[in-house]
């Protein structure tokens, strides 16, 4: 079940930049439908929860209201204030929803007039160096926006993507693939493009920035940049070479005072600030490692034993292990992997079972 772990006022207000509080708010308050039978399928990523695919299914295919029913809840929708939405599956029962969500039309348009006319925070990619690309980084390029398309959609909806700084023939070559009009395009460089729209605070995330993310940037941003590169040979400052006007904030994300790690691929960069900005409430170490993979961590983990090595050949022990997986979702495995390739000598016995301490909300 998908929904926003809040701790204050300002992370409450940013609830109604979600379509599905908007849509829970426009169904309890304005119609008396406290539950709501899914009798569609839905659409969008499955990470989306089966809330959010209904709101996405009323945004891109419309749909209408029918007859209740019975069914298991398996998602709900806060209305801040006012109570909540609760989605019923009609496998199993238990539970009795006022009405269904069936095809049709009519919701759609009740919906848009009800969103806000500029969507916040739009995720900006900046196709400014498409032309440094290989044909192999170009096809993994347009794998990862199709992939950010997907991580837009687990909280918002495709107007909040932004393609800028496109070539001719380029958002031809995308629009195929990612299979929406409904995604922002358009030619002149994506800070240029941002403030032409209306948008003020405006972060551009950047290894090489001097500033980390913090949490005002997150929770008050109304639009961040990233860069749309794929370089499977590293080409160390490539952000600082797009092409943009200045109009913007730098930012790097870090985690405990370092980019090692972090991950760096558009997708997963669109899905650490959206988890930052509605499931964390601003943390951004949280969405970080929510986000990493196992060889973001093997990597990270990597760095951290060849500090504490120093160059010696020694053997780390399976303490060092569960220091790191507090604050890293690292399996045993893969550290064994980081001794190694740090160059020392991996502990003798099994792994422990568990590791006092550990965070354990750290690494849902």
């Amino acid at each position: 079940m998908t929904g926003l772990t809040v701790a204050d006022a300002a992370c409450q207000r940013l609830a109604w930049e979600l379509p599905r509080t908007v849509f829970a708010d426009m169904l309890v308050r304005g119609r008396g439908v406290d539950s709501l039978l899914l009798r569609t399928r839905g659409l969008g990523p499955s990470g989306a929860g089966p809330g959010q695919r209904a709101v996405l299914e009323v945004l891109l295919r419309d749909a209408s209201l029918g007859p209740g029913g019975e069914g298991t809840v398996v998602d709900e929708a806060p209305v801040p204030g006012d109570g909540v939405l609760r989605f019923l599956s009609p496998r199993g029962g238990g539970a009795v929803a006022s009405a269904s969500l069936v095809r049709g039309r009519g919701l759609r348009r009740g919906l848009l007039e009800r969103l806000p006319p500029r969507p916040v925070p739009v995720v900006a990619v900046d196709m400014g160096l498409v032309w440094r690309h290989t044909v192999e980084e170009l096809r993994s390029l347009r794998v990862q926006l199709g992939a950010a398309l997907g991580e837009v959609r687990r909280w918002l909806w495709d107007p909040h993507l932004l393609l800028a700084g496109l070539r001719p023939g380029v958002l031809e070559w995308l629009r195929g693939f990612l299979g929406s009009p409904l995604v922002q395009a358009s030619m002149l460089p994506s800070d240029e493009a941002l403030v032409l729209r209306g948008y003020r605070r405006i972060v551009l995330l950047d290894p090489s920035a001097e500033e980390p993310l913090t949490p005002g940037d997150v929770l008050g941003a109304e639009a961040f940049i990233l860069g749309g590169i794929v370089d499977r040979t590293p080409r160390p400052g490539e952000t600082a070479r797009l092409p943009l006007r200045g109009l913007y904030e730098k930012r790097r994300l870090e985690l405990r005072g370092s980019i090692h790690g972090v991950p760096n691929r558009i997708n997963v960069l669109a899905a650490i600030l959206l988890d930052a900005r509605y499931r964390f409430c601003g943390d951004v170490e949280k969405a970080i490692t929510a986000n990493m993979s196992p060889r973001d961590a093997r990597a990270r983990a990597y760095v951290e034993i060849s500090r504490l090595l120093r160059g010696r050949r020694q053997r780390v022990p399976w303490s060092v292990y569960c220091r790191l997986r507090s604050w890293l979702p690292l399996s045993p495995r893969d550290f064994l992997r980081a001794v190694r390739m740090a160059g020392g000598e991996p502990p003798t016995g099994p792994p422990p079972r568990s590791c006092s301490g550990d965070d354990k909300e750290e690494q849902q």
